[in-house]
């Protein structure tokens, strides 16, 4: 009977590494709000009704042995109050359903509500996650293994029962507390390598990869919805200077600081990216003329007014170039839109720099 449980510890280290795999793909601040706990919850309920349909049946009462509680300490695990709420809500509705109301099933009710406190109140004063995990796992042997034996207590061999339930519950918490730390871990490290193939490390905007895949992307819905796109080309003037003059990691924080300045004087939506070492590049989705003139010499107003920290109370001042380009007003070929204002920003850089240029014309220049 209890080698027959082990299907349960199987089918636990299965759902497991599935589960996992699953929430590796979900942002972890989903999992933070009331309906992805909510959601966990209903995942746990069903974790747990998968349980039962394998549990083992005793002879001659009508007691179920399974796993269950892990399903609940799971969802415990991950999201705290609510998903166990959830999760023994289900487990208890099914086992009263699927099994009727007896004394066994009455017992199984109170059990998930004693889990349901207890593993609530160890969540609020235990900070280890390590200790809360043993410590839930010691609350479930206290109110399983006398409920059961209870139960069972007719059976001649019912202490024998919740000494092999008693052992697989202790091996089965070590194995899962194992694995979960394991899947957590391998998931935060996805996390990482995936912002990290998307991002610039040092600014946190954009890399050219993916800049790329979203211009691609920019292109398809300009296309399909006729609307208007604008490509700004930014590019520090004379940043090797800051880097000769002050060292690399000060040349860093500049680049850091300017980033912060571009996303401020953008609109939310606007995608940015840096595109080089001191190169930057800013998509205005469906932005008139008149507005993506405004926001280019904001920018380049923006960006010389700023104090760049190069030491404690110690700044500098930079000055960007800028060049313009914009479909369909002027550029008819959005797939070259890139191309066009770097040859604009090009013309900024050789004309004295520190301006705004569009069609080799200088819009942010004193007429």
């Amino acid at each position: 009977m209890i080698n027959d449980l082990f299907i349960n510890t199987i089918l636990l280290i299965a759902i497991t590494f599935i589960g996992g795999h699953i929430l590796k793909e979900i942002p972890k601040i989903m999992v933070s709000t009331l309906y992805g706990r909510i959601l966990l919850g209903l995942c746990g309920g069903l974790m747990g009704i998968l349980l039962m349909i394998y549990a083992i049946e005793v002879n001659g009462t009508t007691t179920i042995l399974d796993l269950r509680v892990f399903a609940i300490m799971i969802v415990s695990y991950i999201g705290g109050i609510v998903p166990t709420i959830v999760s023994g809500i289900i487990i208890g509705g099914y086992r009263t359903v699927k099994y009727g109301i007896n004394i066994s099933s009455i017992a199984a009710i109170i059990q998930i509500i004693l889990y349901i406190i207890f593993f609530h109140i160890v969540d609020i004063k235990i900070k280890s996650e390590c200790k809360k995990w043993v410590t839930k796992t010691l609350i479930s042997l206290i109110i399983l293994i006398p409920t059961f034996y209870y139960l069972l207590r007719n059976l001649g061999n019912a202490e024998i029962i919740c000494f092999g339930l008693s052992l697989l519950i202790i091996f089965t918490s070590i194995v899962e507390y194992l694995l979960l730390n394991y899947v957590h871990k391998s998931n935060e490290l996805y996390r990482v390598y995936k912002k990290e193939s998307t991002k610039d490390f040092l600014t946190g905007l954009y890399n050219t990869r993916q800049f790329d895949k979203i211009l691609n992307l920019a292109f398809e819905r300009v296309l399909m919805n006729k609307e208007k796109l604008s490509c700004l080309m930014i590019d520090i003037d004379h940043f090797k200077k800051v880097n000769d003059t002050y060292g690399h990691a000060t040349g860093d924080r500049v680049l850091k600081e300017l980033a912060y300045v571009l996303r401020k004087n953008c609109r939310e939506f606007d995608i940015v990216g840096r595109v080089g070492g001191e190169e930057f590049c800013i998509l205005l989705l469906d932005c008139p003329k008149e507005q993506t003139f405004e926001i280019a010499l904001r920018i380049n107003d923006a960006v010389e007014k700023h104090k760049y920290t190069i030491g404690q109370n110690k700044f500098i001042n930079i000055t960007v170039s800028i060049g313009v380009a914009m479909y369909p007003d002027e550029t008819l070929n959005l797939h070259s839109i890139k191309e066009t204002a770097d040859m604009d920003l090009y013309k900024a850089k050789q004309n004295g720099r520190n301006r705004v240029y569009h069609r080799g014309i200088c819009i942010s220049c004193p007429l």
